[in-house]
């Protein structure tokens, strides 16, 4: 069934098409001109008949010529959305060119994006009935890939047969996994940028093990949804840019912490928890907590990217990852050995660096590229100035080298 209605929503239309076949629909379409020769254009796509089942896709391009290197899908990390690709460098306008989807775009690549369901949910509006927020009990990994289904068909038809590269940070990275399963003929090159779907570590698996019973409990109970640690992430980084010297109102935070210290504490000590620590080591950035400051990343870069936060993330989707992690969920991984293609992997030490081996190993490819950086935490690699070194140019080396 599964990879039926991937087959199904593969054999979609055109992107400017107003309708798709159902259950998808692209209802809305907007374009605007970057700067440096580039066009970003937004789709909105309805998937299904609730009010909330709908996604963006977001497609960046050079107004003149096509793709002279082929696609890239980038797939959005569990905090945030696409925008995490598009966030520039400098002030908050930003230097045209700098997000990471532009430095494609005008290197001849057609850079496309997905962003999840639960994207811009205004906090409190679940809890408090403003909105029916019900739907959110189906947002699953697997309603994620059936999306990314769709916005591959609407690739093949703008651009029949051109390579496509997938990827992308944190649950992108998870989500490319759990698409390549589906399909694995559908994609040329993988970029797994800190993921995993897989492990055969003991202390991965017992660790996942009890965050996946805990999951399922709450999914039992009737939680579909967590509302709060998107909130103090953002709380933590809104208190740190217009107060970093006042003391934290965060509840559970040491009351003798500044509000940068909260949020240095927030992002770089090892939390247990399904998101905050998903294997041994596990912190976001790497932080000094004695002097409040961030050993790689910008902190204006930093806390821009944690405000712009979801409110809410899906308790089954979360599940799909722990569960997967823990053993218990094998759907996702069990097609990997299918996928032959090319395959480059960046990690943090104090990411999912240390146990990417048994998840490279599912895969059927043997052109594995791995990029560790031993120091650095889950998004330094994205979060420091020299995003570039660490980001770009390595993902270009790569596309550049299968292609030839």
């Amino acid at each position: 069934m599964r990879r039926t209605l991937l087959a199904f929503a593969l054999a979609t239309t055109l992107l400017d098409s107003a309708v798709a076949a159902a259950p998808y629909a692209v209802t809305g379409t907007a374009s605007n001109p970057l700067g440096n020769g580039l066009v970003r254009t937004e789709f909105t796509v309805s998937a299904g008949v609730h009010p909330l089942d709908r996604f963006k896709m977001v497609r960046i391009r050079r107004s003149h010529g096509g793709p002279d290197r082929g696609v890239i899908l980038f797939l959005p990390p569990l905090g945030t959305t696409f925008s995490f690709y598009e966030h520039r460098d400098g002030d908050p306008a930003g230097r045209p060119g700098s997000s990471i989807a532009e430095f494609f775009a005008l290197r001849g690549f057609d850079v496309f994006g997905v962003s999840p369901r639960f994207e811009g949910l205004t906090a409190g509006s679940c809890e408090a009935g403003v909105i029916d927020c019900s739907i959110l009990a189906t947002w699953n990994l697997q309603s994620m890939v059936e999306d990314v289904a769709f916005a591959r068909g609407q690739i093949a038809a703008l651009h029949p047969g051109a390579p496509v590269a997938l990827g992308g940070a944190s649950l992108g990275s998870i989500l490319a996994i759990a698409t390549a399963d589906a399909d694995p003929a559908a994609y040329d090159a993988l970029i797994l940028w800190e993921g995993l779907l897989y492990s055969d570590d003991p202390a991965v698996v017992g660790l996942n093990t009890g965050y996946c019973a805990g999951l399922e409990a709450q999914l039992a109970a009737g939680r579909i949804y967590d509302g709060v640690t998107s909130g103090v992430f953002k709380t933590a980084a809104k208190l740190a840019q217009t107060a970093p010297g006042g003391l934290s109102p965060i509840p559970l935070v040491p009351p003798f912490l500044t509000n940068r210290e909260a949020l240095v504490a927030n992002l770089s000590i090892p939390t247990p928890g399904p998101v905050s620590m998903p294997v041994p080591g596990y912190f976001q950035v790497a932080g000094d907590l004695a002097t409040a400051s961030f050993r790689f990343a910008d902190a204006d870069r930093l806390i821009e990217n944690v405000t712009r936060f979801n409110s809410y993330i899906p308790n089954v989707l979360v599940r799909d990852v722990s569960c997967s992690l823990a053993g218990v969920e094998t759907s996702y991984t069990d097609g990997l050995g299918a996928f032959t293609g090319p395959i480059l992997a960046i990690a943090g030490g104090h990411g999912f660096g240390n146990y990417l081996g048994p998840q490279l190993a599912l895969f059927g490819s043997t052109d594995v590229t791995v990029r560790i950086e031993p120091d650095f935490g889950h998004i330094d690699h994205m979060m420091t100035p020299r995003h570039t070194d660490f980001v770009e140019r390595p993902i270009l080396e790569f596309l550049r080298r299968v292609r030839d």
